[in-house]
């Protein structure tokens, strides 16, 4: 098991953020395509927990999920913004699995 993403594959906040959003009952997603391969980034603030450590769990739980259900050349920006009320871990996982396909959908659509 990775814990991370590779540096290419990493969201960089120094450009304008995506600009289309995706809402959850958990976290919301801002998505939009790029030039270049899959980046994403997972922002968990200190609101929803303190502790680090468990803000690091969440962060690596949604990671691994995009990186099983996305292929990594994918060119797609994917911006995950957690909110407070998360129930569990396996509603998380199916709530991103979820919102990958809507998104995947959408992005067919508008071509």
């Amino acid at each position: 098991m990775r814990i991370m993403l590779a540096k290419k594959n990493r969201y960089s906040f120094k450009g304008p953020l995506p600009k289309k959003v995706l809402n959850s009952q958990s976290f919301s997603v801002r998505y939009n395509k790029n030039n270049e391969g899959l980046r994403v980034a997972v922002v968990v603030s200190k609101r929803i927990d303190k502790r680090a450590t468990v803000r690091n769990k969440i962060k690596r739980k949604i990671l691994e999920t995009v990186r099983n259900n996305i292929e990594m050349n994918k060119p797609l920006d994917l911006v995950f913004y957690v909110k407070k009320n998360i129930l569990s871990w396996e509603t998380l996982e199916k709530e991103v699995e979820k919102s990958l396909g809507e998104i995947a959908s959408s992005l067919r659509s508008s071509q």
